[in-house]
């Protein structure tokens, strides 16, 4: 097995990719196809992401 040097920022780097591409891969496991016409169902009653634009940022802090 070959040894490699990194500096623990690049190692810290190198993790934290790792780990949000794991997190995204089981989201996407996770979550149900929605076929179009369910989309626009949905997109009927909940809205537009851009409506909620504000409520995000309060809840966010930013």
């Amino acid at each position: 097995m070959d040894v490699i040097q990194i500096s623990k920022k690049e190692l810290e780097d190198i993790i934290e990719r790792k780990v949000k591409e794991a997190l995204i891969k089981a989201l996407m496991e996770l979550t149900p196809y929605v076929s179009e016409e369910e989309q626009k169902e949905i997109d009927k009653i909940a809205g537009q992401p851009e409506d909620y634009r504000n409520e995000f940022e309060t809840w966010n802090g930013q």
